[in-house]
């Protein structure tokens, strides 16, 4: 089973989470052959040690990771990598792909105009 884990920030406001957890659910009702889940980095849980041992637990034996993020700081450069490669050293028979942050995936700046001009924010 491959497994999707899209990893936010995490807040301390309740609401700015379950945005995370709307889109999760949004995306599983568009396409429900797809395992996904979320997890965060800080102020909230799981966090994404916790949710990849989750998923192994229920018998993941790929999962990728996407980091829900505009830009690449050091969330995106150094800490969700790290996360990744410790879980690599502490699973070695499950496979581990990080996927490419949501600030430079195909079609967002195009998606952005569009939102703006269209004020379907």
């Amino acid at each position: 089973m491959t497994t999707l884990i899209i990893v936010a920030h995490g807040s301390k406001l309740e609401s700015s989470n379950m945005e995370v957890i709307e889109l999760v659910k949004n995306i599983k009702k568009e396409n429900n052959s797809l395992h996904i889940t979320y997890a965060f980095l800080e102020l909230s849980k799981p966090s994404l040690l916790e949710e990849i041992e989750e998923q192994i637990k229920t018998g993941a034996k790929e999962i990728k990771v996407f980091p829900y993020f505009l830009a690449a700081g050091k969330h995106v450069k150094s800490d969700i990598p790290n996360i990744i490669e410790q879980s690599r050293v502490n699973y070695p028979n499950i496979k581990f792909e990080l996927l490419p942050h949501l600030g430079i995936c195909k079609g967002i700046s195009s998606l952005i105009l569009s939102n703006i001009l269209e004020k379907d924010i």
